[in-house]
């Protein structure tokens, strides 16, 4: 949903990756995030204890994951890498690369991304091209951390009819009035097809 994008883009957005990432994100995101996360923990018997716990661990490991090959420069960590997501594993996830585009979900365990096919290896041949596709000015705090909204804003406003305007919020970001989408899901499906 392009809405909730427009909250997680801020994080997206640095052209290099390093643990400063791990706390570049719009103020709304984590309110709204937690509170999910939280009741629907709470409303599954989750003791509160236990969900300290589990968000202390999850916490810590994804700030770690967010370590830059200038620390790591691998990070796969051997057998490790076929169970539980490493930092190369969310490298891939931070990439604006086509084949990178929409994988590796998961902050602890990789098993949801193998499930739902969105699990992406790192590629020798394909170095991570970090931040979003947007052309972004990386040194203007408006563009970084309010662009993507002011560009939602944009497309709705030009948008003809309320059923496209409410569509621009609802639908995947790239998703277009015009049918000329650039979803990333499309953009990954046409790289993929022209590699085979």
């Amino acid at each position: 949903m392009r809405l909730f994008w427009c909250l997680h883009s801020t994080h997206h957005a640095p052209e290099n990756m390093n643990l400063s990432v791990t706390y570049a994100h719009f103020f709304l995101e984590a309110p709204y995030a937690d509170t999910i996360r939280t009741t629907v923990c709470i409303l599954l018997g989750v003791e509160p204890a236990m969900l300290f716990l589990i968000m202390f661990i999850d916490g810590t490991y994804g700030a770690f994951i967010h370590v830059g090959e200038n620390m790591i420069k691998d990070a796969r960590f051997g057998f490790l890498n076929k169970i539980m997501l490493t930092p190369s594993h969310h490298r891939v996830h931070h990439a604006r690369n086509p084949l990178y585009m929409d994988t590796n979900f998961c902050n602890l365990l990789n098993i949801r991304d193998r499930v739902f096919g969105t699990y992406q290896e790192e590629q020798p041949d394909t170095k991570p091209e970090y931040g979003i596709t947007r052309e972004v000015n990386s040194g203007n705090f408006v563009d970084v951390y309010f662009g993507e909204i002011i560009a939602l804003a944009k497309d709705v406003i030009r948008a003809p009819g309320i059923k496209n305007k409410l569509a621009y919020i609802f639908m995947p970001p790239g998703w277009s009035h015009t049918g000329e989408h650039k979803t990333s899901k499309i953009v990954r499906t046409n790289y993929l097809a022209g590699k085979s």
